[in-house]
């Protein structure tokens, strides 16, 4: 059974903690935010955040547009435009929690639906540039939704949708199985790194 804490953002499966897709990119060296002014940071994560739960709440016919914070609107227009692009009316899965009892992980992928017949997985940004680890990401929750499914349940593509603030985006297509790769290269380096105590 899987539980998750939203205030710590820790996952437990049957009572063990286990890491999140993001801390095993992190942990194993591969996204460095020290750098960056904390302050800045935290805005930028709270506004992804927002950004994320109005995008979630206009797909399940929840979000009252008058509520929404003027800022986030080009945001959901850039989502809106995305879908119509794209063709999508409904989603399979929003927000779904995953993980994978093989690999002992967890996260939570964005979005699947079905393009071009075949199950799609979507990730969505809010960032100024599309960040390179978001192809781990997605292979990170590839992993774990695929884990004990019959072929035809499975998510074949794996996109980026990258929401500007000018009411446009930019998608990336992942298709790459060294990506699958390099996301268990990263997940033995932090299990290894655990066992041997180094931080």
């Amino acid at each position: 059974m899987l539980e998750f804490n939203s205030e710590t953002h820790t996952y437990k499966l049957d009572n063990v903690k286990i890491p999140s897709v993001t801390q095993i990119i992190g942990g194993a060296g591969l996204s460095d935010f020290s750098k960056v002014n904390p302050e800045l940071l935290e805005r930028a994560k709270k506004f992804g955040s927002a950004a994320h739960l109005a995008c979630q709440l206009f797909d399940e016919n929840r979000l009252d547009m008058k509520s929404l914070d003027p800022a986030l609107e080009p945001r959901l227009e850039s989502w809106i435009l995305f879908k119509r692009d794209f063709g999508i009316t409904e989603f399979k899965e929003i927000e779904k929690q995953v993980y994978s009892t093989k690999y002992q992980y967890a996260g939570c992928l964005d979005r699947l639906t079905i393009i071009n017949n075949e199950l799609t997985l979507i990730e969505i940004k809010t960032t100024s540039i599309m960040p390179k680890t978001t192809k781990l990401q997605l292979a990170g929750y590839l992993i774990a939704f695929n884990e004990g499914k019959k072929f035809n349940e499975k998510i074949k593509n794996r996109i980026a949708v990258r929401l500007k603030g000018n009411g446009s985006y930019n998608t990336e297509s992942y298709n790459d199985n060294i990506d699958i790769s390099a996301f268990l290269g990263a997940l033995a380096l932090i299990n290894w790194k655990k066992i041997n105590n180094i931080t």
